[in-house]
């Protein structure tokens, strides 16, 4: 048997143990609905979203290699005006810094989950539709008004 011969049988018995072992391993399909409970919609979100205060900013340099943080222009939140107004989207993570030789310091930092934001995010463009429908209605049934108005002797 040669070596090529070899590898191509080898590669074949893979390639049929691989599929063997997933076509007999089935996966079970769970809805959302199962997994998640309690589930209410948002409302108000524009009134939590319209407090926050989005910033541009860059992390301090000599905080930038202790805490890995990223360089540059950043876009975010102070995570303590977002604790104020939406306090479930804050978390804290305990990070370990260097102080010294063979010496480190546990350093805690609050983060704001930005995925967390959308689904609000999405209920204030909901809210805002909503209230830009009833002002077009409104204007249309003023434009009417004065338009029948205009035309009454």
């Amino acid at each position: 048997m040669n070596i090529f011969s070899f590898k191509s049988t080898a590669v074949f018995a893979f390639a049929l143990l691989f599929l063997n072992t997933n076509a007999s391993a089935q996966a079970k399909k769970v809805d959302d609905s199962e997994l998640k409970k309690e589930i209410t919609p948002l409302t108000n979100s524009l009134s939590y979203i319209s407090k926050l205060q989005p910033l541009s900013f860059r992390y301090s340099p000599e905080q930038i290699s202790k805490l890995k943080l990223p360089a540059g222009q950043q876009y975010g939140f102070l995570s303590e005006d977002v604790q104020k107004v939406i306090p479930g989207i804050v978390k804290s993570e305990n990070k370990m810094i260097p102080r010294g030789k063979n010496a480190f310091r546990t350093v805690e930092m609050k983060n704001v989950d930005l995925e967390s934001l959308i689904p609000m995010l999405v209920g204030s463009i909901q809210e805002q539709q909503a209230e830009i429908e009833k002002l077009k209605s409104e204007l249309q049934s003023l434009k009417s008004m004065a338009a029948a108005d205009s035309n009454a002797p």
